[in-house]
């Protein structure tokens, strides 16, 4: 089988990557993070309503200004810390599926190579009978965004990556 079939196959799966509208919520929701994003982004809104109230005693002069520095750098890094690393990676993984195509689409080869080494671990080939790709296993980050794709093999399915592939 000649690389070409395979690079032009796989060039369709890549083109046809949609995510729905409201992916992030859908794939939150799937990997039992949507309530810890929630909690955190709460949290994240009193810290940042903290700094305003803080920066307006500062200004009526309530708040001298060593203590002032003090309590904002504190509360700036209460916020760098109020993060869900898992939500954050799969997000940006999420964009990056988002503009795949469209990178896909003005990458050459070399590009190409990097983008699906990016977001695959591998890409099975049935190389004697349907002659075409089968599957593809995503890298973990990718996995839960890229996982209603028809040719996407979960690493429940690592054994068997055809068995959730279409052959046609």
């Amino acid at each position: 089988m000649r690389c070409e079939v395979v690079d032009e196959q796989v060039g369709r799966l890549i083109e046809s990557l949609i995510l729905p509208e409201h992916w992030l919520d859908a794939v939150l929701e799937r990997i039992s993070l949507r309530d810890e994003v929630a909690r955190v982004q709460a949290e994240r809104e009193q810290v940042q309503e903290k700094l305003r109230r803080l920066g307006k005693a500062f200004v009526d002069g309530m708040v001298d200004e060593p203590d002032y520095e003090r309590h904002k750098a504190q509360l700036e890094f209460d916020l760098t810390a109020l993060v869900v690393p898992e939500a954050d990676a799969v997000a940006e993984a999420g964009r990056l599926v988002q503009r795949l195509p469209e990178l896909w689409a003005a990458a050459d080869l070399a590009e190409r190579r990097r983008l699906l080494l990016t977001v695959l671990d591998a890409v099975y080939v049935d190389a004697r009978e349907a002659r075409a790709v089968v599957s593809v296993r995503p890298k973990a980050t990718f996995e839960s965004v890229l996982t209603n794709h028809s040719l996407v093999a979960t690493s429940a399915s690592k054994s068997s990556p055809t068995s959730t592939g279409d052959r046609g």
